[in-house]
């Protein structure tokens, strides 16, 4: 692992997260952190399961695109807390 090699994901997902941000509207910011909060939920344990079964095949997504949509969530709850901590600041609530 090395800077390079960070990027490259990162990048990738970035890609992933505006395409899809285009897609949905913008949807996944519509139920704020508890809504990231149980994207992120169905993921792990979505993750959990494949890792845990590694013999079956999925129908859909992979281990590689479910850890990417955890990271994705990840970022879009974090863009939600540091909008909801903003609009805290400018008026006054969490100062």
């Amino acid at each position: 692992m090395d800077e390079q090699s960070i990027k490259k994901i990162t990048d990738e997902i970035t890609a992933i997260l505006l395409k899809k941000n285009e897609d949905y509207g913008g949807a996944s910011f519509d139920l704020g952190l508890n809504g990231t909060m149980v994207h992120l939920w169905d993921k792990i344990r979505r993750f959990r399961q494949m890792v845990e079964n590694q013999n079956s095949k999925p129908n859909f997504e992979g281990i590689e695109d479910t850890l990417r949509d955890i990271v994705g969530y990840a970022i879009i709850g974090l863009h939600i807390f540091r909008d909801v901590d903003q609009k805290d600041k400018i008026h006054g609530q969490n100062s």
